[in-house]
C-alpha cells in the first residue's frame, strides 16, 4: 500500500514518525488491514513522488474521532478492551508532531469543523528496530 507525505521526511527517514493519521473510509480501512507492506513516499508517486522506504505494516487499525467539547480523541469501541490506551501525547509523537496541540492545530486548518464530524484512522509501521514502541 502506498502512503505518499508532504511533511516529517526527515522523520519518516530516521524512523521517529512511525504512524499517519487518514480520514477513515471502509473501503481503504480494509485494503491497510489487509496490507503486507506500506511504501512511504515523499510526495505522490504518479506526480514523480520519491520512495523513501518500505515497512511493516502493525496490522491492528485504530479508528478515532476529534472530540470538540473536551479537546480529545476517543477512540472506537474495540481499543477499549485493551489493556494500553496511547496518551495523546504518544499519539501526536509518533505521528511526527512534538505536542498533542500541535496535531490538533494542524488536523483544523487541513480540516476545519469538519474534522469532530469525521472519523480517522491510525496506520502504524514497526520501527527500523522491528520493536513496536508504544504507541
Amino acid at each position: 500500500m502506498i502512503l505518499s507525505f508532504s511533511v516529517f521526511r526527515e522523520k519518516i527517514e530516521n524512523g521517529t514518525k512511525i504512524q499517519t493519521i487518514r480520514p477513515y473510509n471502509e473501503r481503504q480501512y480494509k485494503r491497510f488491514c489487509n496490507a503486507k507492506k506500506y511504501q512511504l513516499y515523499w510526495h505522490n508517486p504518479r506526480n514523480g513522488g520519491t520512495l523513501i522506504r518500505e515497512v511493516e505494516p502493525i496490522k491492528h487499525i485504530p479508528i478515532f474521532m476529534f472530540d470538540q467539547v473536551f479537546g480529545t480523541v476517543s477512540f472506537n469501541d474495540d481499543l477499549k478492551n485493551l489493556n494500553y490506551l496511547p496518551t495523546h501525547s504518544q499519539l501526536a509523537i509518533n505521528d511526527g508532531f512534538e505536542f498533542f496541540s500541535d496535531l490538533k492545530r494542524w488536523f483544523y486548518e487541513k480540516y476545519g469543523q469538519e474534522m469532530f464530524e469525521k472519523k480517522f484512522m491510525v496506520l502504524r509501521w514497526r520501527a527500523e528496530e522491528k520493536e513496536d514502541r508504544e504507541w
